[in-house]
């Protein structure tokens, strides 16, 4: 992958190489259908989540009502663990993107244990930092990108992240909506469609049983430095 693009910005936090076990005993094991809020933002924080499977979009809202998602956060990811820094309420709204099984665990048993075990610690201020580079990505693209050049500046992130490489082109093995992927872009899922479309019109991006092919990898980055053209 280009260096340009650092694959711990991906906006898709899944399948994190993290070892919760010892926080288990903790809590327990609830379980949500798609659409179900996990938490608000601004409630009381008074759990941190680990999720066990499933996909949870975590979204900013602004006093109007508008949301901005900012990442979503698969199995092995945490949810609500502003909690453990003495944060009174949640600073971010959780929401179930698919089906999830979580684990609810009180945020001062969590806190205890994040306090005594390193190997707890560890693990959480990994998360912590990844969750940092990718709202400074939000940031960097929000300022400077336009909604196409976002899109595949993710696609780009994502096939870094996710991509397996296959006769010189990377599959995305992680499949995402197009309205999962304008929620995370900031743009409308009309859009998205458009820009895909584009994309594939140009034999830059094709799709191959539900998962998206990056077939030309250069010419995505260019798309990211000039726009479609």
């Amino acid at each position: 992958m280009l260096s340009f693009f650092d694959d711990k910005t991906s906006p898709w936090m899944e399948d994190l190489p993290y070892d919760w076990r010892d926080v288990y005993s903790l809590g327990q094991t609830v379980h949500y259908q798609k659409h179900d809020p996990i938490f608000h933002q601004d409630q009381a924080a008074k759990h941190v989540f680990i999720v066990l499977q499933g996909r949870i979009r975590l979204f900013l809202t602004t006093p109007s009502g508008e949301e901005k998602a900012i990442a979503i956060i698969g199995r092995n990811g945490l949810l609500g663990e502003c909690g453990l820094f003495d944060h009174p309420t949640y600073n971010n709204g959780a929401i179930s993107a698919s089906k999830a099984t979580l684990m609810k665990v009180p945020v001062e048993r969590f806190k205890e244990a994040f306090s005594t075990n390193l190997a707890i610690a560890h693990p959480v201020l990994r998360f912590l930092d990844g969750k940092n580079r990718i709202l400074a990505s939000h940031t960097m693209q929000l300022s400077f990108y336009s909604a196409a050049q976002r899109i595949c500046f993710t696609l780009l992130q994502l096939g870094s992240t996710y991509g397996k490489e296959r006769e010189g082109k990377r599959i995305i093995s992680v499949r995402f909506t197009h309205q999962e992927l304008a929620n995370v872009v900031g743009t409308s899922r009309v859009t998205v469609a458009g820009t895909m479309k584009e994309l594939e019109r140009k034999h830059i991006l094709s799709k191959e049983g539900g998962l998206y092919v990056i077939e030309d990898e250069d010419q995505l980055y260019r798309s990211v430095l000039d726009g479609l053209s």
